[in-house]
């Protein structure tokens, strides 16, 4: 290359970069790419962890797996001495009681300008796999969707990005995890502009499906093209199944509603009973230990008993003994919605989204059962049943409907199964949503006082800078102008508001129909009043 192409290479590089100085979608879109990479390897890097915490107890990759084989002290002592370390790790590192996981980034995007706490790191990347891989009855999407959500937020501090910018980044990071943790894509995508963002705008989801995409393809070079869960075919026997999926809709609202309301409750009375996390992490695992003897499949996260369900080979015994189907799914539900709740008011971090499907899975497949014993010519066997209250009961506790059944749908690729899964995803989350102001992810977050109903507006006000504005449309007026100026200004320009401004001609106020309301009727009151004084500063 001569001179005079290094000239040219020099010219075409320095406008290109100005391109890119100017282009702030072209920015999200190219570092969507590295974020799919980061947010895939940290969801392969914690579930790898936890397998191997797990092969350390129980010598297999999950807890399920070795039912049978695992002796009874172990079950206690694994999820307490881990109580006892992460006791230790959330004390010195979260004294306060911090918030995790999925609720401390939704807290992050509403409050912090969507820059994610970095003590994240240490509680969701280092003691959530020690407590899921030593029992603890919690899930590992929600570590997964907080390192995700991290490694975006720590890029867009690093390109010195304004809020808008950083709250898509960190909803790249969410959808690369959740893609890459059930090889999900669209469920990804969803989960991030659904449950996150509350934001369904083309800008915000075109650099958010670049990495749940790119997430997904390493997930499925490094673990494997294969579903999350094995599921059967399904089959609608007839139209009265239709009775069936209703009442797992039904219930699973039901039971996500009061799943809700215990986390709350049991969260704050246990704070008070033993505020040191340090006394009051070992006591929850000790208590998980203690259901884990009674019924080895309520510990840890239980993806391969949910699979057991659909899959119809669920053995139902306890202590050796062989007892009804139905029965033992009852007592699992109990015993997992049990586990869950004191692994969550013990401090012990995980996610919430596993213990969801499972809490569903079950549901469902008792409900399946109990109608397929009553009449076997006209119902489906039970796993069709656990499947659709996965979708139910996981919709009803997210309140996001459309994640989860794009997400079982993603899981099965089969079109025919949609029909009850809508029906019972539907219903199950009007009932929540009837029962329960807030969802599995926003009650620690109203308990604290924030606001997560308008919030998301906030969040996007405070990122549109008064500059983006374009005020050179809006009437003004100045600040000392008298009350009856404001109103002729007001009514002559027909724009809705009056702009307010001081000596120097920069904007410091609005006024808006609100503001003028209680000054319409002149009574006298409203002599001497200006714009300064009834204006919106």
């Amino acid at each position: 290359m001569g001179a005079k192409g290094v000239v040219k290479f020099w010219r075409l590089w320095r406008r290109r970069a100005r391109v890119w100085g100017r282009d702030e979608a072209l920015k999200l879109a190219v570092l969507a790419v590295p974020l799919g990479f980061a947010g895939a390897y940290a969801a392969i890097a914690i579930r790898k962890m936890i397998e191997l915490v797990t092969d350390f107890w129980v010598q297999a990759p999950e807890w399920d797996q070795a039912i049978g084989a695992t002796p009874w002290w172990v079950y206690l002592a694994a999820p307490t001495l881990a109580g006892v370390v992460i006791g230790w790790i959330m004390h010195r590192v979260m004294p306060a009681g911090g918030l995790r996981g999925v609720p401390g980034v939704i807290a992050d995007v509403l409050e912090r300008a969507a820059r994610i706490d970095r003590r994240q790191w240490i509680t969701d990347g280092v003691a959530a796999p020690l407590a899921i891989g030593s029992g603890v009855s919690l899930g590992r999407e929600g570590p997964t969707v907080a390192i995700g959500a991290a490694l975006a937020s720590e890029l867009a501090r690093w390109f010195r990005f304004a809020e808008a910018e950083a709250r898509i980044l960190v909803g790249c990071g969410v959808a690369a995890g959740i893609a890459a943790s059930f090889n999900t894509p669209i469920a990804g995508v969803l989960f991030a502009v659904e449950v996150i963002l509350h934001d369904f705008a083309i800008a915000t989801f075109t650099p958010i499906v670049i990495s749940a995409v790119i997430a997904t393809i390493i997930s499925r070079a490094v673990i494997g093209d294969f579903p999350a869960f094995m599921v059967p075919e399904y089959h609608l026997i007839s139209a009265g199944e239709m009775l069936v999926y209703l009442a797992i809709g039904l219930a699973s609202g039901l039971v996500a509603a009061a799943w809700i309301r215990m986390l709350g409750d049991l969260r704050v009375k246990a704070a008070k009973l033993a505020p040191d996390v340090r006394v009051r992490a070992p006591l929850a695992g000790l208590c998980v230990g203690i259901i884990g003897i009674v019924l080895p499949q309520a510990v840890s996260i239980g993806y391969g008993v949910v699979e057991q369900m659909m899959l119809e080979e669920l053995d139902p015994q306890i202590f050796g003994w062989q007892v009804p189907l139905v029965a033992f799914l009852g007592l699992l539900l109990a015993m997992k919605f049990a586990a869950t709740v004191i692994s969550v008011a013990g401090g012990l971090p995980g996610g919430l989204l596993g213990p969801s499907l499972f809490l569903g899975a079950t549901i469902g497949a008792a409900i399946g059962a109990a109608a397929h014993a009553a009449a076997p010519l006209w119902t489906e066997s039970y796993g069709a049943y656990a499947l659709v209250g996965c979708a139910a009961l996981t919709g009803a506790a997210m309140h996001a409907p459309l994640t989860t059944m794009l997400m079982v749908f993603e899981m099965t690729a089969d079109y025919h199964i949609m029909l009850p899964l809508m029906l019972a995803t539907v219903v199950a989350t009007l009932v929540a949503r009837r029962l329960s102001r807030a969802s599995v992810f926003t009650e620690a977050l109203i308990a604290r006082g924030i606001e997560t109903e308008g919030g998301v507006e906030r969040a996007w006000l405070r990122a549109v800078s008064v500059r983006r504005i374009p005020w050179r449309s809006l009437p003004t007026v100045a600040e000392d102008a008298p009350l009856e100026e404001v109103k002729e200004v007001y009514v002559r320009s027909g724009k809705g508001v009056v702009g307010v401004l001081d000596g120097e001609g920069k904007l410091v106020g609005i006024v808006t129909f609100s503001d003028l309301q209680p000054h319409l009727l002149d009574k006298g009151e409203n002599q001497g009043l200006s714009a300064a004084d009834i204006c919106n500063r």
